[in-house]
């Protein structure tokens, strides 16, 4: 027997709106959208697809990374938002709540109208106002940092091209040819991922990042090239603390390894989890580098021969601003933005003690999916 066909004015009539959330972070809306979304988020109704509605229900970037863990748990749950309020063009408030559904393997969020008691809606109004008035505060401290942020890439902008300079100036200088001409060119392609690094940071944080495409094994970044290119760029600091990056992989014969994600973000991903591994291991030693195919998801290890962590210090690891006792780290923001970056793209992340008597920090990612 066929389930029945749900019309798409359900939501509407119920002043529900319906999203279901994509691997990618983004939301496509289901059926139609209620009037009151016209008035708030005009732009949803036309676009429909890549949506993300934390940029304009600003509550919600609170809500969804508990949200995200409902929907990453397999099993059908569900999780409800505190109320907040909304101001549309007119000065009208409204009252809204959020819900995340994991159901069917589908991960869908509704936004609608809260269910209250007339004799509790003064009361829920006051408190509502109040999260208005935190959310205000929060998105002009963001406005500052943004500021900020500008200011920073600015800055940035003079040393990195002096550096470029420099090293071009190099290559012309028969001192250091043909020995050093290698290191030069890592140096030169070093040079030019920072400024990418610095232009997707901007990108991010003004919410202006590029669409994302459809994932195929032929567009998904490949894991196995970022290590390589990763590992090629971090050869001259491997070699100066006289440590040796070993990459395994399983099956060993090359081949693609693509996973769902987006390659400069990957990098980053990377690039924190192999620094941390060479600021830790001792000279003489190898960081060891394992890939495994799962079926439909690839696993990366990355293991070195250091302290590891201490037994006290594993549950904060991932923490925004977390630090291990030794201080050997920056601010405490590489773990978190591995592992917010990670599970937003449907995958895991963990620690384990190494088998090398050091830290082993790894993560799982799905394939993409094959096309229709």
């Amino acid at each position: 027997m066929t389930a029945p066909v749900i019309p798409a004015s359900l939501f509407p009539s119920l002043d529900v709106m319906l999203l279901e959330g994509a691997a990618d972070g983004s939301f496509t809306l289901l059926g139609e959208a209620p009037a009151w979304v016209r008035r708030l988020w005009p732009e949803a109704p036309a676009q429909r697809r890549g949506l993300h509605p934390e940029r304009t229900f600003l509550f919600l970037e609170h809500f969804l990374p508990l949200a995200r863990t409902v929907w990453a748990n397999g099993q059908d749950a569900s999780v409800t938002s505190e109320m907040w309020t909304e101001v549309d063009e007119t000065g009208r408030e409204w009252l809204l709540e959020a819900r995340a559904l994991q159901l069917a393997g589908r991960s869908l969020l509704l936004l609608k109208f809260p269910t209250v008691a007339p004799e509790n809606l003064r009361e829920v109004l006051q408190q509502s106002r109040e999260l208005n008035l935190e959310h205000y505060r929060l998105r002009k401290e963001i406005d500052r940092r943004e500021v900020l942020l500008h200011c920073l890439v600015h800055d940035l902008s003079t040393p990195l091209a002096s550096i470029k300079g420099s090293l071009r100036l190099l290559i012309e200088d028969e001192m250091v040819r043909p020995g050093g001409d290698p290191l030069v060119q890592i140096g030169l392609r070093q040079i030019e991922k920072l400024r990418e690094m610095v232009r997707e940071m901007l990108t991010g944080f003004t919410g202006q990042a590029r669409p994302a495409r459809r994932l195929t094994a032929q567009t998904a970044p490949d894991l196995a090239a970022a290590i390589r290119e990763l590992t090629t760029g971090l050869t001259p600091t491997a070699t100066l603390k006289n440590v040796r990056f070993q990459v395994e992989a399983d099956p060993s014969e090359a081949r693609a390894w693509p996973v769902v994600g987006e390659s400069t973000r990957l990098e980053r991903v990377l690039f924190n989890l192999f620094e941390n591994a060479l600021r830790y291991a001792p000279a003489g030693t190898d960081v060891l580098v394992r890939l495994v195919d799962e079926g439909r998801t690839i696993r990366l290890s990355i293991e070195d021969a250091g302290e590891g962590v201490p037994e006290g210090e594993v549950e904060r690891l991932f923490r925004k601003f977390a630090q291990g006792s030794g201080q050997k780290g920056q601010v405490g923001l590489g773990l978190y933005f591995c592992r917010i970056t990670i599970e937003g793209w449907g995958g895991t992340i963990g620690y384990a003690p190494s088998a090398l008597g050091g830290a082993c920090f790894w993560f799982r990612l799905p394939k993409p999916q094959p096309e229709d």
